[in-house]
């Protein structure tokens, strides 16, 4: 988007000089300027010129010696260009000024002696000047120098000496606005939202405040009629037809402005539209009321439609764009294009003038449907305020009847819809404040939300702001703050750095160090679903109806919360069975249960299923073993083991408490053979299971640190014809030797009852290294203990 600072100036007074200045307060306060082109910036010491005399130069074939006429009197300059000629006015250099060599590198022209002949300044070419608007003819050669001869009159001062820069009407600025940066602001797509946001920055002061000047309207209808078919898509609409005498010329003042911001003039009806699409963000479009046979209907397109728009180009139409129509069809696509049919033309006397509010979104659709963007596209695709309408019609109509040849209003205001409603917004007292970081008082945060048009009315010590009309963005407290910050100047908040503890928070890592001893310990964790169907309970011995059901469930399978752990992990190691027979499962699981009375409650199960039900392998030992490896790594000694009842899913005799202390914590046991039939399995399983929400509850243990031996132990292996239950009784006595470290079971042969089991006993002396002799000695009394 293009605005313009001369354009500006209609409205306020700019009191910032430097343009560089301005860019730069409006990329932090509004959005980003991509550029800022100063109109005639290479223009300094250039005046128009007129070539009196013009000779060959003696020593070059290809250059002119010129008399020139200028406002320092006459100077002798030679000259490349080849459409040089005597009378000819002339874009003359005088020596200090600033040209760009044939287009590239700027250079500081001096007095400079060329082939033998001294010149004194230069005559310019366009691109040396930085010029766009005088295009080289077919037969003005390679390098043709600008024609001053070749403008009106009227339109510009071209008096010999007149500085170059008044002569041209180079004196503007142009601010190229990234669109990006303002996809929010539809207000800002018109040099009126741009110079509201100049006075509220402090860069500018009102001339004259926007107004709506409204006109009167004859009671003649008009001569057709115009039917809404899609109300919410086009909600606000103004229209009336005018007759002319002629299309007119566009005025000189106009035609530059629109050049400036590079708009092409076409004809005075649409250079006027595109002017008010310019100056209020209000496009508009005339038809030719000639072309248009029968009743107007607002519709949308049906897909394979088509229409053949302004550019001459027939384009398919998709479903739902929103059209204009008569008893021809479709003349109009509308917020995107006109038609060719309906366009004002030099023989066009009567004049449908008219300003649509049209829905976003479908604009966006048909963009993209189409491949069709048009500057009037971009701007409606923003949403433009529906007071944007009346403001933008009226002005199109102030300038018709200005300046068009006998342009008069011929019929009433066609009009439907309303201007939107804002609903005041309360600002806290100290909110801009506090969110910024920066003191922002009551009275400025007034002032800057007056300067950018809201209602501000102070209750309190709080303030109640209503957007105005022409901000759609506005909804909220936080959208207000914001506008006062960037007024404020984000720039000119200060940088504090965030003062705060930076001592990690404290975090209870037992369940980790658990898991990972786990791990460690060859266990693989699983994590199930919470659900559970109740055949799967069934077959583990768990009566479905003492369970939680699910309101709505997926399924049977899910259709029950799990009050245990197990089943899942029993259903799991069956399916590993099933594919691997003779490999052992070591799985655990950390999760919550659900008990119709007690609650929810976390916990840890570990099962181990293992075809070897031998002494030293069976899956009880292993998976105590892990268990209290856990809970030493969580900081808890190993728990006592006591008898305990047998629930109908543990092995009559193999089920044992877990206490800590006086507290009860979990269950050790062995897997019922019913049950491990019922799932299909062939191996042994064991299992335990800890309530972690007692046992967190419960005080760590105290470790009690022992030295790392430094003498070495003496082993003996014995193997002793014992039975089992025996050797455990007698293994539990106190030991008759001092120096006895460990015993521990290396095998297990024979029979249930009777069977011959090695042992290893390890004889260590904290004081001294033993002597085979003295371990001996201390061997044979703890084996007249065991024999």
């Amino acid at each position: 988007m293009k605005i313009s600072l001369h354009w500006l100036s209609d409205f306020v007074d700019i009191k910032e000089r430097n343009p560089q200045a301005i860019a730069d307060t409006m990329t932090v306060g509004m959005g980003e300027v991509d550029d800022t082109e100063v109109m005639g910036a290479l223009l300094a010491h250039c005046v128009v010129g007129k070539v009196r005399k013009k000779e060959k130069h003696p020593n070059a074939d290809k250059l002119s010696v010129c008399e020139v006429e200028t406002d320092q009197g006459v100077k002798i300059v030679v000259c490349g260009g080849t459409n040089v000629r005597e009378g000819m006015l002339v874009a003359f250099a005088h020596t200090g000024a600033t040209v760009k060599w044939h287009g590239g590198d700027t250079m500081t022209l001096s007095k400079v002696t060329i082939r033998g002949v001294e010149s004194e300044g230069m005559i310019c070419a366009q691109e040396e000047l930085g010029l766009t608007s005088f295009p080289p003819s077919k037969e003005d050669g390679e390098r043709p120098i600008v024609d001053l001869s070749s403008l009106p009159a009227n339109r510009y001062s071209l008096a010999v000496g007149t500085p170059l820069k008044e002569a041209l009407q180079q004196n503007d600025v142009i601010f190229h606005i990234d669109n990006h940066a303002i996809t929010n602001r539809p207000d800002l797509f018109s040099h009126i939202g741009v110079a509201r946001e100049l006075v509220a920055m402090g860069l500018a002061k009102w001339k004259k405040q926007p107004s709506v000047r409204t006109q009167k309207f004859p009671t003649k209808k008009l001569p057709f009629k115009t039917k809404n078919a899609v109300p919410s898509l086009v909600p606000r609409y103004f229209g009336c037809v005018l007759s002319i005498d002629s299309l007119g010329v566009t005025p000189d003042w106009m035609k530059a402005r629109l050049e400036a911001i590079g708009v092409r003039s076409i004809s005075l009806p649409v250079d006027i539209t595109n002017y008010v699409s310019a100056e209020i963000g209000m496009p508009l479009h005339s038809f030719d009321v000639g072309d248009i046979s029968g009743n107007i209907e607002i519709r949308t397109s049906k897909k394979g439609e088509k229409i053949v728009t302004l550019d001459e180009v027939e384009r398919p139409l998709p479903d739902g764009a929103i059209v204009l129509s008569d008893d021809e069809g479709i003349f109009d696509l509308l917020g995107i294009m006109g038609g060719k049919r309906s366009s004002t033309k030099d023989t066009t006397r009567m004049i449908y003038l008219h300003a649509a509010i049209v829905d976003p979104v479908s604009i966006r659709r048909a963009i993209i449907a189409t491949s069709h963007r048009t500057d009037a596209s971009t701007v409606y695709e923003k949403g433009i305020p529906f007071s944007a309408a009346e403001a933008g019609f009226y002005r199109a109509l102030e300038l018709m009847l200005a300046h068009v040849p006998g342009a008069k209003i011929e019929s009433e205001l066609e009009e439907w819809g309303k201007d939107e409603k804002r609903a005041p917004i309360t600002l806290k007292d100290g909110a801009a404040s506090r969110v910024i970081g920066s003191p922002i008082t009551g009275a400025e945060a007034k002032k800057i939300l007056t300067n950018l048009g809201y209602e501000v009315v102070s209750k309190g010590k709080d303030l109640s702001v209503t957007p105005p009309l022409w901000r759609k963005d506005v909804s909220g407290a936080h959208d207000v703050v914001e506008d006062i910050a960037r007024i404020v100047g984000y720039n000119r908040i200060k940088s504090v750095v965030p003062v705060a503890p930076i001592a990690p928070p404290a975090r209870d890592t037992r369940l980790h160090r658990m898991r990972d001893s786990l791990k460690e310990c060859g266990f693989s964790e699983n994590v199930h679903l919470a659900f559970v169907s109740p055949s799967l309970l069934s077959a583990c011995g768990i009566d479905p109806e003492t369970t939680r059901k699910i309101e709505n469930p997926l399924g049977e399978e899910l259709s029950l919360l799990r009050t245990h752990l197990f089943p899942r992990l029993l259903e799991t190691a069956a399916r590993e069975e099933r594919a691997r027979p003779k490999a052992s499962q070591c799985l655990f699981e950390v999760g919550k249960i659900f008990e119709k009375k007690a609650g929810e409650s976390l916990r840890l199960t570990l099962l181990l299923s293992s075809p070897d039900a031998g002494i030293a392998a069976h899956p009880l030992l292993h998976v105590k073993q892990a268990l209290f490896h856990a809970l030493s790594a969580a900081g808890y000694a190993a728990p006592s083991i006591g008898e305990a009842a047998a629930p109908t899913y543990a092995h009559p005799g193999q089920c044992s408490v877990l206490k800590y202390g006086n507290q009860s914590i979990g269950f050790l046991w062995t897997l019922h053979p019913s049950i491990r039939d019922a799932m299909g399995m062939k191996n042994h399983i064991a299992l335990a299971s800890i309530d972690l929400d007692i046992l967190f509850a419960l005080p760590a243990a105290v470790k009690i640190v022992t030295p790392l031996p430094v003498f070495p132990a003496i082993t003996f292996d014995e193997t002793l014809p014992i039975t089992a239950g025996s050797l455990f009784m007698r293994m539990k006595a106190k030991s008759a030797s001092a120096l006895l470290e460990m015993i521990s079971v290396q095998g297990y042969y024979g029979a249930r009852d009777t069977a011959n089991v090695t042992l290893r006993f390890v004889y260590r002396s904290p004081e001294k290294t033993l002597t085979e002799d003295e371990a001996k000695k201390e061997h044979e009394k703890v084996l007249k203990i065991l024999k």
